[in-house]
């Protein structure tokens, strides 16, 4: 019987995958756009990650726990606790399903080297109009470069 109950639960659950891809009317990179956008910008965490993020969604940054349960628990404490802490779109690239957002975060209130903030690179895989998984990479603006070409 729960061998049954299991198949059942993974049918529906793909069943209900295979529903959302097929209704989905929006390019992966519309949907990370708008999921950027209502996430970083305007730093609704809870609905946009209720939105656009699968519950089971898979996170490589070794320092968070995977789940979008997870990152909304991580995330909007941070994100009320941060109130200067900004982020600047400044390019999102796709390819096929797979979607790459560099920006630039900073946080007003900080230090210098806050201020300054990082370069980020997130890379989501997106399925339907859901965010199924996401890398990211940062790195640091310096205080001075050794050229004029900026991070951005």
């Amino acid at each position: 019987m729960r061998l049954i109950s299991t198949a059942i639960a993974i049918a529906l659950a793909l069943t209900t995958t295979a529903v959302q891809a097929k209704s989905c009317k929006m390019t992966p990179k519309q949907v990370v756009s708008q999921f950027m956008d209502e996430f970083y910008v305007q730093k609704k965490v809870r609905s946009s990650f209720e939105k656009w993020v699968d519950p089971g969604y898979i996170q490589h940054n070794p320092f968070a726990a995977t789940g979008r349960d997870a990152a909304i628990a991580f995330l909007e404490p941070f994100v009320a606790n941060n109130p200067g802490q900004k982020t600047k779109i400044h390019r999102i690239i796709a390819d096929g399903n797979m979607v790459a957002v560099h920006s630039h975060g900073w946080n007003e209130d900080g230090d210098a080297a806050a201020k300054r903030g990082f370069a980020v690179v997130d890379i989501f895989r997106v399925q339907g109009c859901r965010v199924m998984e996401h890398w990211d990479v940062l790195s640091p603006v310096p205080e001075t470069a050794a050229n004029s070409n900026t991070m951005f």
